[in-house]
């Protein structure tokens, strides 16, 4: 890689890590696995011994945040740091002989489990609890005493009467974890995506009596500051010492001298992590004797007494109890696997995707089959193989359907592609799906208009269609149980708003196949207004950045159809916007074409675009020889990659394109 490309990936893997920081911390919604996360750093971290940048440095040294903005806050004694990670038990054996060359001798460890919580710190002074407060930033953390004190076990005095910070993680038993996301399914509430998340939740509600109800619990494991002279001088006396002062700790640590016993001790865990009542994602390796801990001392962000060995991702078997296969807004029918529950990686899966009919094959599923799955990412349900030493005798293949599962319409499938379709028109999935895609962010931005609002409507006749939405008897509405006057009231003003949505939103929302958000942008520059846009030849399509064959064949088919023809004349009598409204400010990028990929910090994606296409730009919708600017956000994914290997596009982040800029508007 040459120097700017190093220092554009650095910006990149900057600015991703920050995301997931937020991700992970403040928001309590992960999207990647932590393996996956320690990958990003681990390529900022050596990218960054090859051409040093101050933002990754800043990044790098940067603890996880989980403060929020509008909370009593109050400083941490001492900072409360993280662990460095191993994906390898070689790796904490290594960590072991250079921190032992460093000491001059080989330390006795304290193994743990690590425990998958939300941190915690408490503080106590003259042997009373002063406050609990969160991790925050590491250095300053947000106030929860109130809603910790719901918790059960936790001791309000000590003996030790000097000042002393007490640390663990609040968690979810996974018994009563399961039991609360059922019992929110049943009232139409979205489950938590896992006990790490729930626990993060609930100890941040206003409302103490939803904290109560909330079955929380936490193991304690360390101290923070501590004023005189400590009652115990290694990890292991620590862990008695807290034990005998009443607060609960794990029942499984040991004290290891040698390479055997810490192998044994993390595979015992590793092997028995499924049989706990709480998630644990690895083991915490400590040197035992606490004075040790001062020599060694720590980095910017870790101790370097303390090494976390990680689990490798959750693999389990479940049975297949069926397929369904459903039908998508454009027609595409996509497989589905009914699993029989299984409880993976904090969350309990009893649906993967199977993408396609292809996969099924390729995969050779049969009926009663036994799967091996694993959480991709930690997030995502994917199957990875059948166990065919479990295959019932006699199991039959999957019976792939030739014909709608919803409507029985003849299944197409577009040549050299993957996907099946359902033929009709007509058919109601296709028109829930629509209405959903409709109404959803991207497109008219309808809150309150999701699927099971949408399955009900047309289900009670109020809708039939898409433009039924701007003709809703509200009343109607209101008399839905569990809907009521404000979420009417709510709604109606949701489809009111939308009406001051742009062209090229409405065109998206239309949900023509193959036409996502740019391309919609583009075709709406580039013709004006619906009835050009009606009028134009598959030909003509063609002439319009981004628009190729296939997607010029797709938009002329579209409105080759005299019922979405009549839709488009609903949607006009309705009062949305059907025509381009230009707001040119400048030629400053005439005849440049750009790409934004990642999310942007100061300005959001669609807003960008909009201002570079006000300044003559263009907007492509993939990275190609005819890209002259890749503008970089958070989390750019494969478009940096592909960018770097064309070495012709320049790469530049959302403050470089605003400075080019300058005095131009």
């Amino acid at each position: 890689m040459t120097k700017a490309q190093i220092r554009s990936r650095i910006q990149a893997l900057s600015a991703e890590i920050k995301r997931h920081n937020r991700l992970y911390y403040a928001e309590a919604s992960p999207e990647i696995a932590d393996y996956e996360y320690d990958l990003l750093v681990q390529e900022l971290q050596d990218l960054q011994a090859k051409h040093p940048l101050p933002q990754a440095l800043a990044v790098l040294d940067t603890v996880g945040i989980d403060l929020d903005k509008s909370a009593k806050t109050i400083p941490h004694k001492e900072r409360m740091a993280s662990l460095a990670n191993a994906y390898s038990i070689q790796e904490v054996i290594t960590w072991w002989d250079k921190i032992s060359l460093e000491l001059g001798e080989k330390p006795r460890l304290c193994l743990e489990p690590k425990i998958d919580g939300f941190g915690i710190n408490l503080f106590y002074s003259t042997g009373k609890l002063q406050y609990a407060t969160t991790r925050g930033d590491g250095s300053v953390g947000e106030d929860v005493s109130e809603n910790f004190l719901t918790l059960p076990q936790i001791p309000r005095e000590l003996s030790f009467q000097s000042d002393i910070e007490i640390r663990g993680e609040i968690y979810f038993p996974i018994k009563d974890f399961l039991a609360m996301n059922e019992s929110r399914r049943q009232n139409e509430e979205k489950p938590f995506a896992n006990p790490r998340n729930a626990a993060a939740g609930s100890i941040k509600l206003k409302d103490i009596k939803l904290v109560k109800a909330r079955p929380l619990r936490a193991f304690f494991y360390t101290t923070g500051y501590i004023a005189g002279t400590a009652p115990f001088n290694s990890q292991d006396t620590l862990l008695r010492w807290l034990q005998d002062s009443g607060f609960p700790i794990s029942d499984k640590h040991c004290v290891c001298k040698d390479k055997d016993s810490l192998i044994d001790f993390c595979t015992q865990m590793e092997e028995q992590r499924g049989e706990l009542d709480y998630d644990i994602d690895g083991v915490v390796v400590k040197v035992d004797d606490l004075a040790l801990h001062h020599r060694l001392g720590s980095t910017a962000k870790s101790p370097k007494w303390a090494i976390a060995y990680k689990f490798k991702p959750e693999e389990k078997e479940t049975l297949l109890k069926g397929v369904d296969f459903q039908v998508g807004r454009t027609g595409a029918i996509t497989p589905v696997a009914i699993l029989e529950p299984v409880y993976i990686s904090g969350t309990t899966v009893s649906r993967s995707t199977l993408h396609n009919f292809d996969e099924i094959r390729r995969l050779d599923i049969h009926e009663g089959d036994t799967l091996r799955l694993i959480k991709s990412g930690e997030i995502i349900p994917k199957i990875l193989a059948v166990n065919l030493d479990k295959r019932p005798a006699g199991a039959q293949p999957i019976s792939l359907p030739d014909t709608c599962p919803v409507c029985n319409s003849p299944l197409s499938r577009e040549a050299e592609a993957a996907i099946e379709y359902c033929s009709s028109a007509d058919c109601p999935a296709q028109l829930a799906r629509s209405i959903e895609h409709f109404a959803s962010r991207d497109a008219m931005d309808i809150t309150g208009l999701g699927t099971s609002s949408v399955s009900r409507f047309l289900q009670e006749g109020i809708i039939a269609s898409i433009a039924d939405l701007y003709q809703i008897d509200y009343e109607k509405v209101k008399e839905l149980e569990r809907i009521g006057e404000k979420s009417a009231q709510n709604l109606q003003d949701a489809i009111e708003k939308s009406k001051d949505k742009n062209f090229d939103r409405v065109l998206f929302a239309l949900g023509i196949r193959h036409v996502g958000t740019v391309t919609a942008r583009n075709l709406t520059v580039h013709f004006q207004n619906i009835e050009a846009l009606e009028a134009a030849t598959a030909e003509e399509l063609s002439e319009v950045p981004e628009v190729g064959d296939k997607i010029a064949e797709s938009i002329a088919d579209y409105f080759a159809n005299p019922k979405n023809l009549s839709l488009v004349q609903e949607l006009a009598k309705q009062g949305l916007k059907l025509s381009y409204e230009s707001k040119q400010e400048s030629e400053t990028f005439a005849e440049l074409s750009f790409l934004v990929t990642g999310s942007l910090s100061s300005i959001s994606r669609k807003d960008m675009e909009s201002l570079i296409i006000s300044h003559g730009g263009k907007i492509l919708s993939g990275v190609s020889k005819s890209l002259d600017y890749l503008i970089l956000g958070e989390k750019p994914g494969s478009k940096l990659t592909k960018a770097e290997k064309l070495g012709t596009v320049k790469i530049i982040n959302e403050d470089e394109l605003l400075a080019m800029l300058e005095g131009t508007s």
